[in-house]
């Protein structure tokens, strides 16, 4: 059964087959009630799912993220990091440990503004994981960035990373950068207190895409352009990954041929047809995904439950 919409408590797992391994993994709601979120690996809980990336790797694109240049930043940050933690699991760790001293940081400044000690250390952890965490985006980047495209019909696209931190670091090494940030931290507490926030760190971070031919930002691309590029983008992500690894990682295209003109959805059917790994398509029609008959199952959702197709 599928989870119906407004349900309280949650849970989906899976168990992995791997030549002679087998693993058994989870994620769901806390069994004891709290609204956290938990993750399990063959029955134990685990403190990050970055214990589960080591062993399982997986690439999305939604339509969501259609909208990705249209909005914010963060949701960039977001899709940027899910492609890092695919091949760098331990990212997540440093994501989450950055976020944690810099709201710690934000309160402390509102809340107790003369702990100069205290703060002084939630910078240096701030400086730290923001460092680490910049260096594993820009290190994915100029992989990504090198690595040829794996289908014609999709735009090669080239990944720009907006960072000061990333600007530094290509000419200076990691402590001095570290070095540099804390002092900025240091140097902008009245100002980010009266601001409520922190100014400089990780999570200030951009980034862009460009048709590596042309030049041409996704921002003033149309719509089936940059659905193109994004679906290039997740596309060598993965082979990427099957490179690093060894093993290709789970594909996941929620509704991939919205936007898309007819010539780019026969290529992009065509290479998933060939896909050495589980692909899993969605789409409210049908109709379009019929040439993959005698590549893929198809089944339809009727009552919360999957049925043959």
């Amino acid at each position: 059964m599928l989870l119906r919409q407004g349900a309280e408590r949650w849970g989906i797992a899976a168990t992995l087959s791997e030549a002679l391994d087998e693993y058994r993994i989870g994620t769901g709601s806390d069994p004891a009630g709290n609204a956290r979120r938990v993750f399990m690996l063959d029955g134990e809980k685990i403190r990050s799912q970055a214990e589960i990336g080591n062993i399982f790797s997986c690439v999305w694109l939604t339509p969501q993220m259609d909208r990705l240049f249209l909005e914010g930043a963060s949701g960039r940050r977001r899709f940027l990091d899910r492609l890092v933690m695919a091949l760098t699991p331990d990212h997540a760790r440093q994501i989450a440990a950055h976020d944690r001293s810099v709201s710690s940081r934000n309160r402390l400044l509102s809340e107790r503004p003369n702990e100069s000690g205290w703060i002084a250390s939630l910078e240096d952890s701030i400086a730290r994981h923001s460092v680490a965490a910049t260096a594993a985006r820009f290190t994915l980047i100029e992989r990504m960035n090198g690595h040829p495209s794996e289908n014609k019909e999709f735009p090669r696209t080239l990944i720009h990373l907006n960072c000061p931190i990333a600007a530094r670091l290509q000419n200076s090494p990691a402590l001095s950068v570290e070095d540099w940030l804390r002092g900025e931290l240091a140097r902008s507490r009245d100002q980010d207190r009266q601001k409520g926030s922190t100014s400089a760190g990780a999570h200030r971070a951009d980034f862009s895409l460009s048709d590596a031919e042309t030049g041409r930002s996704a921002e003033i691309s149309s719509s089936g352009q940059q659905k193109a590029m994004l679906l290039g983008t997740v596309l060598s992500h993965a082979h990427l990954i099957k490179e690093a690894r060894g093993s290709a990682p789970a594909i996941l295209l929620d509704e991939p041929l919205v936007h898309l003109d007819e010539r780019r959805r026969d290529a992009l059917l065509e290479s998933i047809a060939h896909v050495e790994s589980p692909v899993l398509l969605t789409g409210t029609d049908p109709q379009p995904f019929e040439r993959l008959r005698g590549h893929a199952g198809f089944v339809s959702v009727a009552s919360g439950t999957l049925k043959p197709h």
